[in-house]
């Protein structure tokens, strides 16, 4: 039985709980701006976003409502909107048309800045958390009373938020989802489970709300687990294993107290380790994390990362190239951000077509598309001066001699490549290390080598400089012409697509 199939529960802010949480997701968000930008109905217009340019593989970023409606899916690559609508059409003989929109991300981020100055208008900033570009959290529970309805009383939760919602639809055009929460945690499932299965009210808007207790009612039988936060293919298949099908075995089960034959609380501790009691908390629905948890939370380490998707395979020599280009991209954040770091990450995902060649004998990785790869390559390096001293630095040089050293170190030179991450660790300020350098190059008495550090520091800020006023392209090495060379394309891209 699904939700669909079930009364919904009662209001989840009965009761007074200690904190009403809400969460809204903009519907279908990237297609439904391109279909506001174009004057069309995004609930009735065929669209989907996606760079056709690229191979028929590429994944559609967003599906509007009306397509999704032909059993079309949120994320599809483009070849599998084709292949649905050509089945569509040789079932019914009807011919169903659609718009290929261009990502364009700036357009997107401007339309969700808009959206948070409409949040903003009926709660404070220290109480929302921006989740996504299309999601935010809001803790409303000190706004209920502060708000009144048509009546002269406090209004609810629910009236609350589609007060938000109608906003932001009159302002941009967009339409949005919700769920609210007695925690953060039944709110988000309100919202992803139950208030995409039931019916929109006079105004289109689909709200939905939960607290513990009618959490369990409704979704402790619920399938598949993967409709669930945080419960990913992977989990989900590992809990399967062990029987169980639904939030509700796992609650049972770690009913059955900490046996030591591996059974009860303790066979989830021996599978997923301390991942466990967050599993347990929300299969009895609850969330003991805040708003203000969020807004405190301070990471014990920092890293900053960077990653892209080949756009086909590439030998040892470009992929040393893509290395090289994503350091000096890299090193530009360390410098924005007045940061150094003390280490980097390598990891390299080979393509597929390298088990096909007679001489690999490496190991097989199974990826997410569940297809067998040669194994990824992964590494790390710590930065080190002359004497072999680990150091933290943003000195491009530094950083660039570990980056190759650590790539040809690491590599398969005769498998090509299809992925490449690049990681800084242990990022920390470069005010607080700078005293730290200083006295060990005193120490030393490498004046010489400070001096050069120095000089290729400036530079670096000159060139930083030169790239915040007039763009990233305004300032560019040989490297990023030489065939094979992404940089100059991904200067012209927010997340990997076009800005």
């Amino acid at each position: 039985m699904n939700v669909s199939d079930k009364q919904l529960p009662p209001s989840a802010s009965a009761g007074n709980p200690d904190h009403i949480y809400l969460c809204i997701d903009l519907k279908a968000f990237y297609a439904s701006v391109e279909c506001v930008e174009r004057g069309l109905d995004p609930l009735t217009t065929n669209l989907v976003v996606a760079d056709v340019t690229r191979t028929q593989k590429t994944i559609c970023l967003a599906v509007s409502p009306a397509l999704k409606a032909y059993g079309i899916p949120g994320r599809p690559r483009l070849f599998e909107v084709e292949q649905k609508l050509k089945g569509i059409k040789l079932r019914t003989g009807r011919e169903i048309t659609y718009i290929a929109a261009p990502p364009r991300m700036q357009l997107y981020i401007d339309y969700s800045a808009r959206i948070y100055s409409v949040y903003l208008q009926y709660v404070s900033e220290e109480d929302i958390h921006v989740y996504s570009i299309d999601e935010v959290f809001m803790d409303i529970t000190h706004y209920l009373s502060a708000n009144r309805n048509k009546n002269g009383r406090p209004i609810t939760a629910r009236e609350l938020a589609k007060r938000i919602i109608q906003n932001v639809w009159a302002a941009t055009g967009i339409t949005a989802t919700a769920g609210i929460g007695t925690n953060l945690y039944l709110a988000k499932i309100a919202m992803d489970i139950v208030a995409k299965h039931v019916k929109a009210d006079a105004d289109g808007v689909r709200i939905a709300e939960l607290n513990e207790t009618n959490y369990r009612q409704l979704l402790w039988d619920h399938r598949p687990l993967t409709d669930f936060w945080r419960i990913g293919r992977g989990i989900a298949k590992r809990l399967e294993k062990k029987g169980l099908y639904t939030m509700g075995d796992v609650a049972r089960m770690s009913l059955q107290g900490a046996d030591t034959n591996g059974y009860g609380e303790n066979l989830l501790f021996n599978e997923f380790g301390i991942d466990a009691e967050l599993l347990i908390d929300h299969a009895w629905g609850i969330e003991p994390c805040t708003m203000a948890d969020i807004k405190h939370y301070k990471p014990s380490t920092h890293s900053i990362s960077s990653g892209q998707v080949l756009p086909h395979a590439y030998d040892f020599k470009k992929g040393r190239l893509i290395v090289q280009e994503m350091v000096d991209l890299l090193v530009y954040d360390l410098i924005e951000k007045d940061l150094v770091t003390s280490s980097i990450t390598l990891h390299i995902g080979y393509d597929k077509n390298g088990l096909k060649e007679s001489h690999y004998r490496g190991g097989v990785h199974i990826d997410h598309f569940g297809r067998a790869v040669p194994k990824p390559a992964h590494g790390t390096e710590k930065l080190t001066d002359a004497g072999g001293q680990a150091i933290y630095s943003h000195s491009t040089k530094k950083i660039m001699n570990a980056a190759l050293k650590l790539y040809d170190r690491i590599i398969d030179r005769k498998l090509m490549l299809r992925r490449v991450s690049l990681t800084f660790n242990d990022v920390e300020s470069a005010v607080d290390r700078k005293v730290i350098c200083r006295q060990v190059s005193m120490f030393t008495e490498d004046v010489l080598e400070q001096e050069q550090e120095d000089q290729e520091q400036r530079i670096q800020q000159a060139l930083f400089r030169i790239k915040q006023k007039y763009g990233n392209n305004a300032v560019f090495k040989g490297m990023n012409l030489q065939e094979g060379a992404t940089t100059m394309e991904r200067n012209n891209q927010i997340g990997g697509h076009k800005a």
